[in-house]
C-alpha cells in the first residue's frame, strides 16, 4: 500500500476498495490527449474536468478544463514530461469536478492512540477558479470536534486506514458539500492523501493553537513506537489563517507596497516571495504568490480582517 499513499491512481483504487466514495476517474496515456474524449463518454462525465499528474503535489499540474481541447492540452503537459517530483510521467489522471468547499485533514496514526488513527486538525481552504485553475486565498482552523465536521472526521480516519497509514502523521484533501437543514458538511470525496505532516507550517500553528498538542514529537514516537501524548481535546484556543497573498500583475517588478505584514495585529509570521528586479507572475498554484502570511490570534473576525487587509493592501508596479 505504500504506492498507494502517493500515485493518485493506486490511492483511488485502495480507497474505493474500502467502500468510500472516490471521484470518477481514467488514465490517460496518449502523449496528443486523443483517448480524452472517450474517457469522458466512457465515465459520463460533464465538462469541466479535472486533468492533474498522478505524483504532484499541492497544485502543481492540476488543470481544471472546461471543454475537450483545453482538456487534451493539459494531458500534453502531463503525459511523458517530468512531473513536480522530478520524475517521468506516464499518464495523466482525468476525474470527474467535485463540487463544493476542500478542507485538509490531518491526523496521527499509532496502535497506542484510542482509535489507531485520529484526526487532529482541519482546514478550510477558500479558493477561487481563475486562470483553469483552483487559486488559493487563505486557509483557516476549524474545530475536529465541531459536529458540523462529523463526517469528514469519518471519512478521513477511513481514507488513512485504506492506504495502509498505521504510524506516523497523514495529510487528507477532501472535498464536501455543506447541508443548511443539518448544518452539516456532508458527502465528503477524497482528493487525495499522503503519508507527511501538512505543507505550509499548518503543524507549527495547531502547536500553538491546540494546548497539550505536539505534532513534530507526537510524529517521532508514533514512528519508534513509544505511546503518543495526546491532548484532552484537539478544540483550537485560538484562531490561525495561512494567507496567501498574489500579484495582480505580472512582467518584472518595479516597487512593492504593503509588504511590511508584520503590521498587522494578528500576524505570527509571513514569507516574501518576490523581489524587486525580479519577474512576477499571477498567482495560479503555491509557488507563484508574491508573499504568505500566517495569523494567529483569539478573536476570529479580527484574523479574518488582516487576511483581507494583507490581500488587498499589497500592491505592485511593474514593467
Amino acid at each position: 500500500l505504500a504506492s498507494a499513499r502517493r500515485d493518485k491512481g493506486l490511492m483511488k483504487v485502495a480507497v474505493a476498495n474500502a467502500g468510500l466514495r472516490v471521484a470518477r476517474y481514467a488514465r490517460l496515456t496518449a502523449g496528443n490527449g486523443e483517448d480524452v474524449a472517450s474517457a469522458v463518454e466512457e465515465l459520463e462525465l460533464e465538462y469541466p474536468v479535472v486533468v492533474k499528474t498522478p505524483r504532484g503535489m499541492s497544485t502543481l499540474d492540476v488543470f481544471i478544463c472546461d471543454n475537450e481541447e483545453e482538456a487534451k492540452v493539459a494531458t500534453s503537459k502531463i503525459v511523458r514530461s517530468v512531473g513536480p517530483d522530478g520524475r517521468k510521467t506516464q499518464y495523466a489522471l482525468l476525474e470527474e469536478f467535485i463540487g463544493g468547499e476542500e478542507f485538509a485533514v490531518n491526523l496521527i496514526a499509532s496502535p497506542t492512540t484510542p482509535r489507531g488513527v485520529q484526526v487532529t486538525d482541519i482546514w478550510m481552504y477558500h479558493k477561487i477558479q481563475a486562470n483553469g485553475a483552483m487559486i488559493n486565498t487563505y486557509q483557516e482552523m476549524l474545530d475536529p470536534h465541531d459536529r458540523a465536521y462529523a463526517s469528514l472526521v469519518r471519512y478521513a480516519e477511513g481514507v488513512a486506514r485504506a492506504v495502509g497509514v498505521k504510524y506516523g502523521v497523514a495529510h487528507c484533501e477532501i472535498k464536501a458539500k455543506y447541508d443548511t437543514k443539518s448544518g452539516r458538511w456532508v458527502d465528503p470525496v477524497m482528493i487525495e492523501i499522503a503519508g507527511r505532516l501538512p505543507g505550509g507550517r499548518k503543524s507549527i500553528l495547531a502547536e500553538i493553537c491546540v494546548p497539550g498538542w505536539h505534532p513534530f514529537e507526537a510524529m517521532v514516537d508514533a514512528h519508534c513506537g513509544f505511546p503518543v501524548r495526546m491532548p484532552p481535546s484537539f478544540r483550537p484556543t485560538k484562531k490561525a489563517v495561512h494567507c496567501y497573498v498574489p500579484s495582480d500583475r505580472a512582467g518584472v517588478l518595479k516597487s512593492i507596497e504593503g509588504e511590511d505584514f508584520d503590521r498587522l495585529k494578528t500576524h505570527y509570521d509571513h514569507l516574501l516571495l518576490a523581489e524587486v528586479g525580479k519577474p512576477i507572475k499571477r498567482a495560479t498554484d503555491l509557488t507563484s504568490f508574491a508573499a504568505q502570511v500566517w495569523l494567529v490570534g483569539d478573536d476570529a473576525e479580527e484574523v479574518k480582517c488582516d487576511v483581507m487587509r494583507a490581500r488587498d493592501e499589497f500592491k505592485v508596479e511593474v514593467e
